[in-house]
C-alpha cells in the first residue's frame, strides 16, 4: 500500500455532468493526493469512466471544478464565471496527467517505439535520441524491451496495454489514470499488467484507478472508493471497505462481486 504526502495532486469539487437527461454524476467531491494510489469501484454505469474523462478533460462537466497540482484546470474563474482556457493550455494540463484506457489506442502503423516518442518529440519537443533513450527504459521497466521494433497487431493484449502504459508515462506525467485497464484482457494476461502497475505504486507514482479488480485494490491501494448512481457512497481504507464497509449499498456490491 501506497500512501501519499498529503499534498493534494488531483482535486475534484462538486462535479456535475449530464448525457442528455441523464445525470452522470452528481456532486463528486474527490481529493488524491501525490504518491497516493485510489481505486475506485461500483456497478456499471456509475459514473466511474465519466470521472476519470472529466479530470483529463475529455469530457467537460456542466459545473465544479478540477485541479491539478494545486491549479484550477482547464479554465479559468472570475466571480463565479468560467472562462475556457486555449486548446494549447488544456494540453500542457492533459500532459501532466497520463491515462490509459480498457482498449490500448496505440497508433496501429507506428511500432512500440514510434509510439512511445511520438508526443515528447512533437509536444514536449523533446530530442529523437533523448526521447528514444527515455522510451527504452521505459520499455524495460514494463518487460517490453525486445519489442521495441515490432507492430501493435504483433502482441499479445497484454504486451498491447504495457506498452500504452509506457506511452503515457513518456510524457513524464504527474499522476495517472487508469480507466477499467484489464477489462478487454484475457484472464491470464490481466496478472502481468497488474504487475507493473503495483511497481508503479511502489515508486510512488499518484494512481487514479478505475478497476473491478477487487484482490488489486485491496493490496495496492491506500484508499477505495465506491460509486454508485453518480454518487461517491463511501471512502476509506480497504481494510475497512472490503472488512467492514459503513455503508449497505457496498456490502451488497461487494458480496454480488466476490461471491463470483
Amino acid at each position: 500500500m501506497t500512501m501519499g504526502t498529503g499534498r493534494p495532486m488531483i482535486e475534484v469539487e462538486d462535479l456535475h455532468k449530464h448525457f442528455g437527461k441523464l445525470h452522470v454524476l452528481r456532486g463528486i467531491d474527490l481529493s488524491v493526493a501525490t504518491g497516493e494510489v485510489v481505486c475506485v469501484i461500483g456497478p456499471s454505469g456509475s459514473g466511474k469512466s465519466t470521472l476519470l474523462r472529466c479530470i483529463n478533460h475529455l469530457e467537460s462537466p456542466e459545473s465544479g471544478r478540477v485541479r491539478i497540482d494545486g491549479r484550477l484546470a482547464y479554465r479559468d474563474e472570475d466571480g463565479g464565471v468560467f472562462k475556457a482556457h486555449s486548446n494549447r493550455a488544456i494540453a500542457a494540463v492533459r500532459a501532466q496527467v497520463g491515462m490509459v484506457f480498457q482498449h490500448f489506442n496505440l497508433f496501429p502503423h507506428l511500432t512500440v517505439m514510434g509510439n512511445l516518442i511520438e508526443a515528447p518529440i512533437h509536444v514536449l519537443r523533446q530530442p529523437r535520441a533523448a526521447a528514444r533513450q527515455s522510451a527504452m527504459e521505459l520499455l524495460v521497466m514494463v518487460g517490453l524491451a525486445d519489442k521495441a521494433d515490432s507492430y501493435p497487431e504483433e502482441l499479445s493484449g497484454g504486451q498491447q496495454q504495457r506498452a500504452a502504459i509506457a506511452r503515457a508515462l513518456a510524457m513524464d506525467p504527474k499522476a495517472m489514470l487508469f480507466d477499467e485497464v484489464t477489462s478487454a484482457l484475457d484472464p491470464e494476461l490481466v496478472a502481468e499488467v497488474l504487475a507493473v502497475m503495483r511497481r508503479l505504486a511502489s515508486q510512488g507514482m499518484t494512481m487514479l484507478v478505475v478497476t473491478h479488480e477487487m484482490s488489486f485494490a485491496r493490496q495496492v491501494a491506500s484508499r477505495v472508493v465506491f460509486m454508485d448512481h453518480g454518487r461517491i457512497v463511501e471512502e476509506a481504507s480497504p481494510e475497512q471497505i472490503f472488512g467492514a464497509p459503513r455503508e449497505p449499498r457496498t456490502r451488497d456490491f461487494l458480496r454480488t462481486v466476490l461471491e463470483r
